[in-house]
């Protein structure tokens, strides 16, 4: 359990661990974990150290964030990735979180080229309904959960159809900052799956805006698009224009590919499905589904 980013909520993760303990026994807990250096869990060496040791650790199998916040990006070029390949008979360390985790992620499928989890910290996991908390443990354990379907109010389609490709789940501003490194994957054929938090739906249109201009959603086959939990105008009884999920559209549809708006994962209270990152998916846009194709390669076995 680590913390590459902001400072950890002693009591979450608390309860967190204990749906851990339950299921997998257990975890050994990063030296950060109850640091606080302005707006990160300790400095960058403190959190480096933390992160090294868990890569370093042969016995360890899953490097689980305990939350996001800010921090990881500042710590990527110190990190050797060979440590997540495989190595005597074990399987590629798997590394799982989302938020500013992303940037985590990106790093291990971009000069690794290992899987991971975009899927809940370990402080989020009893705010979690017993679906996603399952469909994690279905995920860890190296089997394949049910597709996961758009629901709510702001479920929407656009382009229908269904295509397959690699599945790259983020968050978006996040991504939006890899663009120009070497972490930035390369979307061609890939199914993009992103979430957002707390961004205006202007800052939205700036994100997607770079996004399409850098060129780094060029050869995308389809997008999934999950919360975007507190993405409104602040409350002044003006109206300030689009809503999130209709910047959302206008900016999506020059791609000319299935999109599909509504998945339940992201940092809304109570949801927050898990998707693999560098798998095969299927976008079925019609039926308003992501179904998983590829199973992780795991071993890490249940216990509870």
């Amino acid at each position: 359990m680590v913390a590459p980013s902001g400072p950890v909520d002693l009591e979450r993760l608390g309860r967190g661990l204990a749906h851990v303990r339950r299921r997998f026994g257990e975890p050994v807990l990063a030296a950060n974990l109850e640091q606080r250096s302005g707006y990160f869990a300790g400095d960058d060496e403190a959190r480096l150290g933390a992160l090294n040791a868990a890569l370093r650790d042969p016995k360890a199998a899953l490097i689980w964030a305990a939350r996001g916040g800010y921090g990881a990006t500042r710590l990527l070029r110190r990190l050797d990735p060979a440590l997540l390949r495989p190595a005597g008979g074990r399987p590629p360390k798997l590394i799982v979180g989302f938020s500013d985790v992303t940037a985590l992620l990106c790093w291990a499928w971009t000069r690794a080229g290992v899987p991971s989890i975009h899927g809940p910290v370990v402080g989020q996991l009893d705010e979690l309904g017993h679906e996603d908390r399952e469909r994690l443990w279905t995920l860890l354990e190296g089997e394949l959960p049910e597709p996961l379907v758009a629901e709510g109010e702001e479920a929407a389609a656009l382009c229908g159809g269904r295509v397959e490709g690699t599945l790259i789940p983020a968050n978006l501003e996040v991504l939006r900052t890899l663009i120009g490194t070497p972490e930035m994957p390369d979307l061609r054929g890939a199914i993009l799956a992103f979430e957002e938090v707390g961004e205006r739906p202007y800052r939205l249109d700036r994100a997607l805006t770079q996004l399409l201009e850098s060129g780094a959603l060029r050869g995308v086959v389809g997008v999934a698009v999950g919360q975007l939990h507190g993405c409104v105008e602040p409350s002044s009884g003006k109206s300030h224009g689009a809503s999130a999920v209709e910047v959302v559209e206008e900016r999506l549809a020059r791609l000319g590919v299935p999109v599909l708006i509504g998945l339940p994962f992201g940092h809304a209270p109570g949801r927050n499905a898990a998707l693999p990152f560098g798998l095969r998916a299927r976008l079925d846009v019609d039926q308003g589904a992501l179904e998983l194709l590829e199973a992780l390669p795991t071993a890490l076995p249940g216990v509870g």
